[in-house]
């Protein structure tokens, strides 16, 4: 029997092992095959059983044939499949694979797709996680979670974990003094520093997040996630008006927490200090990625720059992240 498991790879991998413990019976002996499989090792560890039972294979796709130019080793892979044993028990991790591939493996067993979980969708796994972990937690917590991590697939799964040796019903504010998120939990910070014009408290958010092992493309990024949250809320307040976290939180389509936080830092801006500010962070996006500035000095100097922009009160001002 095969089975293959396409799609993010953090699915695929915890998928895979669970169709191998459930393949497995007493005596088989399991055998992982990844960098350096080809043809010839596949036929002899699926036609060698144990001392008392059968080889389990799981074969490992991105790790064998990563970096590999051509499909021909991989071909010859998939050719060798149609040829095992039919009692060998064999379980495929092939995250990147393409339709046609995933039609070849529907033609040599069971294949099953695994995409990463994306906006609502994944609000809604990581729901179904915190259920599964037995976590009692307020609705908004799952929005919270996706908030503060993303796409961050093990992240998430690896919190939850933490999460459900905790006793007593988790909301949002307790979960987001609970979580290690530097870079998207400080952001806010340094961005009410920046806002409030006090540059050292700005440049030290910084300095902590950089020294906590967050890379500056992630701070930049999250900066950049905020901002731009910050700016959907300076509209709906011009629109709107002030808010209650709950208002707030349904017309910015994020959870209450991080809603309320962007609702206040928007009552202190208006449309040219957003347009500023967001042209600075794509200045120094811009230097880390050509590579123009060191990435460590090009964070620290943009919270530099936005603070003492708006210390000097000049919303309008074009803001540089040389400052």
């Amino acid at each position: 029997m095969i089975r293959a498991f396409g799609g993010d790879p953090f699915l695929v991998r915890r998928a895979a092992l669970a169709a191998l413990h459930e393949t497995m019976a007493p005596g088989d002996e399991r055998l992982e095959l990844g960098e350096g499989l080809d043809a010839d090792r596949l036929r002899d560890a699926a036609a060698q059983g144990g001392l008392f039972g059968r080889a389990v294979l799981l074969l490992d796709f991105e790790a064998a044939f990563r970096g590999q130019a051509g499909a021909t080793a991989r071909t010859a892979v998939m050719k060798a499949l149609e040829d095992v044993p039919e009692d060998a028990a064999i379980v495929a991790m092939d995250p990147p694979a393409t339709p046609a591939r995933q039609k070849r493996w529907r033609a040599l067993g069971e294949y099953t797709h695994l995409p990463t979980p994306r906006f609502g969708k994944l609000r809604g796994w990581i729901a179904g996680e915190l259920r599964d972990a037995g976590v009692d937690a307020t609705p908004g917590v799952a929005a919270l979670l996706a908030d503060l991590f993303g796409e961050d697939l093990p992240g998430l799964a690896s919190e939850i974990e933490k999460l459900a040796v905790l006793d007593g019903r988790l909301d949002e504010e307790r979960v987001a003094a609970l979580v290690q998120r530097p870079a998207s939990r400080d952001a806010f910070d340094m961005i009410d520093a920046i806002t409030a014009g006090d540059a050292a408290t700005a440049v030290r958010t910084a300095r902590l997040l950089l020294d906590a092992g967050d890379a500056p493309p992630r701070i930049l990024g999250a900066i950049g996630w905020q901002l731009t949250l910050v700016a959907k809320a300076v509209a709906v307040r011009a629109r709107e008006g002030d808010l209650s976290d709950g208002d707030a939180a349904r017309a910015l389509q994020v959870a209450p927490f991080p809603a309320g936080k962007a609702m206040k830092i928007a009552r202190g801006l208006d449309e040219a200090a957003l347009r500023a500010s967001l042209e600075a962070l794509q200045e120094a996006e811009a230097a880390v990625k050509t590579g123009a500035r060191d990435p460590a000095w090009a964070v620290e100097a943009l919270a530099l720059g936005l603070a003492e922009h708006f210390a000097r009160g000049a919303p309008g001002r074009a803001v540089s992240s040389r400052s």
